[in-house]
């Protein structure tokens, strides 16, 4: 007798996954060489998990990050968001499915525009994914706002008027506004002080615990993945070539 498995879907799940990048031709003699950004990457996050990813510069991150988000297509591999193939879903329905996934990004100034304030920044993205008629769109951001440490006075600044480590609280907010299920941080304090990157690691810690999110951190720096995730891997020339508990793999490396 055959026993159904009633195992739901894991929150993220990468198999195969594969991208280059076309090189300049060397001559009108010789084919376009390719950059082989990601190689077979492969590996799984469940729902309110911490997974960190760790490579040196040039490693292939930012390019996972990208195909996570659907902003670029695969070469080779697939990537599911709770059972649904993100690059075959029409476009409809990748706007649905993008309410359920957020990224923050390094640089919090870059992220946000200068000429919108604070209330416009960060509730765009239910503007754009939610249709929210504006006074409950007001209070989803002023929620939002709140849970990571601004206030209702906050609303009608300008990016220009608050500190780095306050742009990327903003930054947070923008990306938490939809409620999503799966936040992608890239490098999300490399470009803060280091008296200001351990309040953005608790924040992100906190707020993971009370949204029941999961996060994908991207980074270059052990220590701050060694804070905040359970599971490690490593990326090297576009392959994963460890992964593991990060207790254990800290330890091996």
């Amino acid at each position: 007798m055959s026993v159904m498995n009633d195992r739901p879907p894991p929150l993220l799940k990468v198999e195969g996954l594969g991208k280059h990048y076309p090189l300049p031709r060397q001559s009108l003699f010789t084919a376009p060489g390719r950059l082989q950004a990601l190689d077979g990457v492969s590996f799984e996050l469940e729902s309110g998990g911490a997974l960190g990813l760790v490579g040196a510069s040039g490693s292939g991150k930012s390019t996972l990050a990208r195909l996570l988000m659907a902003l670029e297509r695969p070469d080779a591999g697939r990537v599911e968001l709770l059972g649904r193939e993100l690059h075959a879903l029409n476009p409809r329905d990748l706007r649905n499915a993008r309410r359920d996934i957020a990224i923050v990004f390094q640089d919090p100034a870059g992220a946000l525009d200068p000429r919108m304030t604070v209330e416009r920044s960060v509730g765009e993205p239910l503007e754009m994914l939610e249709r929210m008629p504006r006074a409950m769109r007001r209070e989803r951001v002023l929620e939002t706002l709140e849970a990571v440490g601004l206030s209702a006075a906050d609303l009608g600044r300008y990016p220009h008027q608050f500190s780095g480590g306050q742009r990327q609280r903003i930054a947070i907010a923008r990306a938490l506004v939809t409620r999503p299920r799966l936040i992608i941080a890239d490098e999300p304090v490399s470009a803060l002080d280091m008296s200001v990157q351990a309040q953005v690691l608790n924040l992100l810690q906190d707020l993971r615990q009370r949204f029941g999110m999961g996060l994908l951190l991207i980074s270059h720096d052990l220590a701050v993945v060694a804070q905040l995730c359970e599971r490690l891997m490593v990326l090297e020339a576009g392959r994963i070539t460890r992964q593991g508990r990060t207790e254990d793999l800290l330890q091996a490396l």
